[in-house]
């Protein structure tokens, strides 16, 4: 089934949405350190005890973990959109073949079809415009 321009346009949009969440995540949290740098809510670990200050080191680090996540996903959200803008959206990158609406619907940043998207978390490699036989 091709990709309509009616799905094609409702799945950018999600991609857009998508996109100004993240980017509003973002910039909600630089405001947030920003906030707590101009409060001293930041501590030094001097006088603190030092379960506090493992409890800040670790929350931190959590954040920082959540953060490379939006990164990479903005990524892949604006690599879609850049594929939607060449008319390469739905293709997969690596066979060529039609990725399924569903899988869109379901990660609208999809790049590979499943079965492709399968072997490289495996590992493996493609030979240029590979296809699969079912």
């Amino acid at each position: 089934m091709t990709l309509t321009k009616d799905k094609q346009k409702t799945l950018q949009t999600k991609l857009e949405k998508m996109k100004e969440s993240i980017e509003k995540k973002q910039e909600s949290s630089i405001l947030d350190e920003s906030l707590r740098e101009s409060t001293g809510e930041i501590t030094t670990g001097i006088g603190n005890h030092l379960a506090e200050g493992n409890a800040e080191r670790v929350e931190r680090e959590q954040e920082q973990t959540f953060e490379q996540i939006d990164e990479k996903l903005l990524g892949e959200i604006e690599e879609a959109l850049a594929r939607i803008e060449e008319g390469t959206y739905g293709t997969c990158v690596d066979t060529g073949e039609e990725i399924p609406y569903e899988r869109l619907e379901a990660l609208p940043y999809a790049k590979r079809t499943a079965q492709a998207q399968e072997k490289i978390d495996k590992g493996e490699r493609f030979k240029k415009r590979e296809t699969f036989a079912n």
